[in-house]
């Protein structure tokens, strides 16, 4: 099926920080775990993604197409980190709102997934806890037919029933072969159970790109490392990474930004 996403040398310089050649692919029918500490560029690379932040060099390729479409657009789910919905708004009220944006929306899925998260349209989302505000947004995301489900940090400071509850939902949405996942998150444990494929990024740079399982023997040849947790062998490649900028600062810039 080829690939859904791909980031081709993407640049964006702020005061004190930047992208450098940001590049990778996400398969279709994958789920992609885009990692990296706080601060690391994960975020500004989404946004990039999602043509809310403009970039300074390099290419954006969805579905095949270069521009971001109205069509590209209505393909790509989006759940944040954060409620973005008006506090005294009812959930049927937001999704009314949501639903007359796409021509494609699935109200029997939206039914199903409201059914699945035990969500009350009456409720305004101001009395949502966390984790059912989260299962709403990807409810949202999920009932117009998104091909590609961007995840920004979903499962940070919920309980481990919601996150096993997302995981599950995410196995299932890509099971058909055709859609796609990108989780950027810095909980690597939730990954564990569902990328396909693991992209590292620090400092503004692409450090790897590699298979889940292929991560075992990538740790043992690249870095010496040997993998236990992906937590653990993400922690003590920082640490390295670290110890080579403070070092040989070039080379770990150089090597930083072409390491695939």
């Amino acid at each position: 099926m080829g690939n859904v996403l791909e980031l081709k040398g993407i640049c964006k310089s702020f005061k004190t920080f930047s992208l450098d050649s940001v590049s990778f692919t996400v398969p279709a029918g994958s789920v992609c775990g885009f990692v990296g500490i706080n601060g690391a560029g994960k975020s500004t690379t989404v946004k990039i993604i999602e043509g809310l932040l403009k970039k300074d060099a390099g290419e954006v390729i969805l579905f095949g197409e270069k521009k971001l479409t109205s069509k590209v657009k209505s393909l790509i789910g989006f759940v944040p980190d954060s409620c973005y919905f008006y506090e005294k708004q009812t959930l049927l009220g937001v999704k009314k709102f949501i639903s007359g944006m796409y021509d494609n929306w699935d109200e029997q899925a939206y039914r199903k997934y409201m059914d699945l998260f035990g969500l009350d349209e009456k409720k305004k989302t101001g009395e949502l806890s966390k984790g059912m505000s989260m299962q709403f947004s990807l409810a949202l995301a999920l009932s117009h037919n998104a091909k590609l489900l961007i995840m920004d940090e979903p499962t940070s400071g919920l309980d481990p029933y919601i996150r096993s509850r997302i995981v599950n939902v995410l196995k299932e949405f890509v099971r058909n072969g055709e859609n796609s996942v990108i989780f950027s998150t810095h909980i690597l444990s939730d990954l564990e159970k569902t990328a396909d494929k693991i992209v590292f990024i620090h400092d503004g740079r692409i450090v790897f790109e590699e298979k889940r399982d292929d991560l075992p023997l990538f740790f043992r040849e690249k870095y010496g490392i040997e993998h236990t947790t992906l937590d653990d062998s993400i922690v003590a490649c920082i640490e390295q990474l670290k110890i080579q900028a403070s070092r040989f600062p070039n080379k770990a810039h150089a090597e930083g930004g072409a390491e695939k």
